[in-house]
């Protein structure tokens, strides 16, 4: 484990021409900040959402679901806490490993799950499950199958942090930046039925079950409140959110634009 004080850095330049060399293969920018520079991105933005968090992560065992180039799962075992990461693209998986390596984390079991609607873990496996802008990625008509198997895996009393995921009440897409497609039915989408959607907040919130209690709330010290004055969010735009969460009696991250919500499964 790293100094928690310390942002992650590169410990090997053969290491980190390896990534590089991976990433150019498959087409990526390895100078992109969603490539080369997320764990520096993840830094500035999931290490507060992290440290708000009811949760010690030293020892605790982390299920990273949809790794992507291993920014959040680095992030999580440089934290301390033990973290299997998966995700459906076999070279993304391998990139995700080289990116780890040259952070000198070794530990971190990455592994290839082609269909996540039937994970190789057994029932309660962790304590804790990370999807982190990657549910609005799950075709639709899986979304719910994947969910139940994410709660098979996770133990009584564990925690999914869901986060970074487009929300279907916002009236631009986050990823995509266009305006209004969350709104249409997808048959209905000029631009064609694979094109990026969020998520709606009841598919979030209550998708893994409805034995789970959101740990987040509208007030001051709420979760999403506390990560996000750590991030710089704007006070105005935080107050907002906070006055209309608490008028609907629901969470300010259930309608920010990327959906936040801490859920606790019950014993």
């Amino acid at each position: 484990m790293i100094d928690a004080c310390k942002a992650p850095a590169v410990v090997s330049s053969t290491l980190h021409d390896a990534f590089e060399h991976k990433a150019r293969r498959m087409g990526l920018d390895p100078a992109n900040r969603w490539i080369g520079g997320y764990v520096d991105y993840e830094w500035q933005h999931l290490r507060h959402i992290i440290e708000a968090l009811p949760v010690r992560l030293d020892g605790t065992h982390v299920l990273e679901f949809g790794c992507n180039v291993g920014a959040s799962a680095i992030l999580f075992a440089a934290l301390g806490a033990r973290v299997t990461a998966i995700d459906i693209g076999a070279d993304v998986v391998e990139l995700a490993r080289l990116n780890a390596h040259r952070y000198g984390l070794d530990a971190i079991d990455f592994r290839h799950v082609g269909d996540t609607r039937r994970l190789p873990f057994d029932d309660g496996a962790f304590q804790m499950v990370s999807c982190n802008s990657v549910l609005e990625y799950v075709p639709p008509a899986m979304l719910p199958a994947v969910q139940r198997e994410i709660d098979r895996v996770l133990a009584p009393g564990g925690t999914i942090l869901v986060t970074g995921t487009s929300n279907r009440l916002s009236p631009r897409e986050v990823h995509s930046r266009r305006w209004l497609v969350n709104y249409l039915p997808r048959r209905f989408d000029p631009a064609g039925k694979h094109v990026q959607r969020g998520i709606w907040p009841a598919a979030a919130r209550f998708g893994f079950g409805r034995h789970y209690d959101n740990l987040d709330h509208a007030g001051d010290d709420g979760l999403f409140a506390r990560s996000r004055r750590a991030m710089g969010m704007p006070r105005a735009r935080l107050a907002l959110l906070q006055g209309a969460a608490k008028v609907l009696g629901t969470s300010p991250g259930l309608l920010s634009p990327n959906i936040f919500c801490v859920l606790r499964k019950r014993d």
